[in-house]
C-alpha cells in the first residue's frame, strides 16, 4: 500500500465549497449567458429543425432527463435488427440492414441481448422504440437510463471520496453528503451523460458500466473491473484493446476477467444468432473505420477533418445535418491522418511509461479508456460520458496544483457543455471550433499522461503546495 500526501480538513472544506461554486458557475451562469446570447442573436427564432443545431444548452437535456423525455437513437434500430435476427432470413443481417437498406445499425449482435432482455421483462408496448414518443408511464428504457445515470454519479462520488481518504482527509458526514449532492448535480448537467439519455442511447449503459469498472479497479477488484470492461466490449468492440493493456501490465486477473466476459458474450451470440450473421459484422466495422462521420457531434480527428472537407464537398460531408442513410465518401486525405493519429494515441496509452507515481494505475487505466474513445473514427459527444468519473480521479491529484486545476476546469467546461453557436462557423475555415469538446478531451488526455511521476508521493511534478504538507507529515 502507498500513502498519498495529506490534505488538511480545511483544504477538503475548500474543495467542497469550490465544487459548489463551480457547479453554479458552469451549469447555470455560463449556460444562462449562452442562452441569452443565442436569443439576442435570434437563433431561437429559426425553424425547429434548424434551431436544435444553433440554440440550446445542456440544461434543456437535464430537464428532459428529469421528466423522462428520451428518443430511440439506439433502441429503434436495435429493435429492428433484433426482429430481423429473430425472423427467418437468407440475406446476412448486416448485408441486408446496413448495406442494402442503408440503416445505421452499427453494433455487434451481442448487443441485442440488451433488447432481448427488455422485451422479455417489459414487452414491446413498454419500450421506447419509435422516435420520441410520449408515454403515460415511463418505459423501461427510461427507468434503466435513470439507473445508469445514478450508477455514474454514485461511482464518481465514491471515487472522489476514496481519493480524498487516501490523502488522509477525514470529513464529517455532512461534508461527505454535500460533496455527493454536488457530484449528483454535476452528473445531471454533464452534457455527454444527459445527451445519451435524451437521444435514447445504449451509450448511457456503457458510461455507467465504465464508472463501475474504474471504481472496481480503484478498490482492487481487478477481475470484476475486467468483467465490466468486457461487457462494454460486447457493445463497442474496440474496448477490447483493454485486454492488450492488461496483458502488457501483467494484470492477469483484469485481463482474464475481461477476456472471459468477451468470450462468454460472443460465444452466446454465435450460439443464438449463428456464424453468418455474426461474421457479417466485420464488414461494417471495416466500413466505419474507413469513413467516419462529418456531422458535428463526431468529436474525433475524423470528425474534425471531415468537417473541413465539407467546405469543398458539403453534399458528401454533411456537417450540421445528420444523414440517416449515408456516410462520407472514402478519402485518403482523411483516412491516412486518422489512422496515424489513432495509432499514436493508442500506442502512447499502451506503452505509457513512468507509472512509478501511479502504483495502483488509476491514471493509467483512465488514460487507456479515454485514448480508445478518442482514437475511434466515430466518437459522438455522448461517448465522452465515460470521462465523468475520470474527472473525479484527476481532481483529487490536482488539489494544491493551481495550473493543473485551471486546465482541468477548462477541460470540464468544454466537455460538459453544449455550445451550438459554434455551428455558425460550420461553413467557414474556422469550423474547427465545432470540435471544442474534442479540444477538452485532448486537454484531459495530456493531464492524464502528465499525472506522473509521484502524483501520490514525494516529487509530485514539483507542484507548489505539495512539498509543505509532505515535510509537515515527516
Amino acid at each position: 500500500m502507498h500513502s498519498d500526501f495529506a490534505l488538511s480538513p480545511r483544504a477538503a472544506a475548500s474543495l467542497t465549497w469550490g465544487l459548489a461554486l463551480f457547479l453554479i458557475a458552469n451549469a447555470f451562469a455560463l449556460n444562462g449567458a449562452l442562452w441569452l446570447g443565442s436569443k439576442a442573436a435570434g437563433l431561437d427564432k429559426l425553424p425547429a429543425e434548424q434551431a436544435v443545431n444553433y440554440h440550446g444548452t445542456v440544461l434543456q437535456h437535464s430537464w428532459d432527463v428529469l421528466h423522462g423525455r428520451g428518443c430511440d437513437d439506439s433502441w429503434g434500430i436495435m429493435t429492428f435488427a433484433y426482429e430481423y435476427a429473430e425472423s427467418p432470413h437468407t440475406t446476412p443481417l448486416y448485408t441486408e440492414i446496413f448495406f442494402n437498406r442503408k440503416l445505421k445499425f452499427q453494433y455487434p449482435l451481442s448487443s441485442l441481448f440488451a433488447i432481448a432482455a427488455m422485451v422479455k421483462i417489459a414487452g414491446r408496448e413498454h419500450m421506447r422504440t419509435d422516435e420520441c414518443q410520449v408515454f403515460d408511464v415511463p418505459p423501461i428504457n427510461d427507468f434503466l437510463g435513470w439507473g445508469f445515470i445514478f450508477i455514474t454519479a454514485a461511482a464518481s462520488a465514491a471515487l472522489l471520496e476514496i481519493g480524498l481518504r487516501r490523502r488522509g482527509v477525514a470529513s464529517s458526514a455532512g461534508m461527505v453528503a454535500a460533496r455527493v449532492a454536488i457530484v449528483a448535480g454535476l452528473t445531471l448537467t454533464f452534457y455527454p451523460v444527459v445527451k445519451a439519455f435524451t437521444l435514447g442511447q445504449i451509450q448511457l449503459w456503457i458510461n455507467g458500466v465504465f464508472a463501475l469498472a474504474l471504481l472496481g479497479w480503484a478498490l482492487g477488484h481487478k477481475a470484476a473491473s475486467g468483467a465490466f470492461i468486457g461487457l462494454m466490449c460486447l457493445i463497442k468492440p474496440h474496448y477490447g484493446l483493454f485486454i492488450v493493456w492488461g496483458l502488457l501490465r501483467r494484470e492477469w486477473r483484469f485481463a482474464f476477467g475481461c477476456a472471459a466476459m468477451v468470450v462468454a458474450g460472443v460465444g452466446a451470440s454465435f450460439a443464438v444468432y449463428g456464424w453468418t450473421d455474426n461474421v457479417d459484422y466485420l464488414k461494417v466495422f471495416w466500413f466505419l473505420s474507413q469513413r467516419g462521420e462529418a456531422y458535428y457531434p463526431n468529436q474525433s480527428v475524423n470528425g474534425l477533418l471531415s468537417r473541413l472537407m465539407s467546405l469543398a464537398d458539403p453534399v458528401g460531408y454533411k456537417n450540421v445535418d445528420f444523414d440517416d442513410n449515408s456516410f462520407p465518401p472514402f478519402n485518403l486525405w482523411v483516412y491516412g491522418p486518422v489512422l496515424l493519429t489513432s495509432l499514436i494515441i493508442v500506442a502512447a496509452a499502451l506503452f505509457r511509461r513512468g507509472t512509478t507515481g501511479d502504483p495502483d494505475r488509476r491514471f493509467d487505466f483512465a488514460t487507456m479508456a479515454l485514448s480508445i474513445t478518442m482514437a475511434s473514427p466515430i466518437a459522438w459527444e455522448h461517448h465522452y460520458g465515460i470521462v465523468f468519473p475520470i474527472f473525479a480521479v484527476l481532481l483529487v491529484g490536482a488539489i494544491g496544483q493551481r495550473s493543473r486545476l485551471v486546465w482541468l476546469a477548462a477541460s470540464y467546461v468544454l466537455i460538459s457543455n453544449f455550445i451550438p453557436a459554434a455551428n455558425l462557423l460550420a461553413y467557414t475555415a474556422a469550423n474547427f471550433v465545432q470540435s471544442y469538446l474534442f479540444a477538452g478531451a485532448l486537454i484531459l488526455l495530456v493531464l492524464l499522461h502528465r499525472a506522473r511521476p509521484g502524483l501520490y508521493g514525494v516529487g509530485s511534478m514539483g507542484a507548489p503546495g505539495v512539498a509543505a504538507p509532505l515535510k509537515a507529515a515527516a
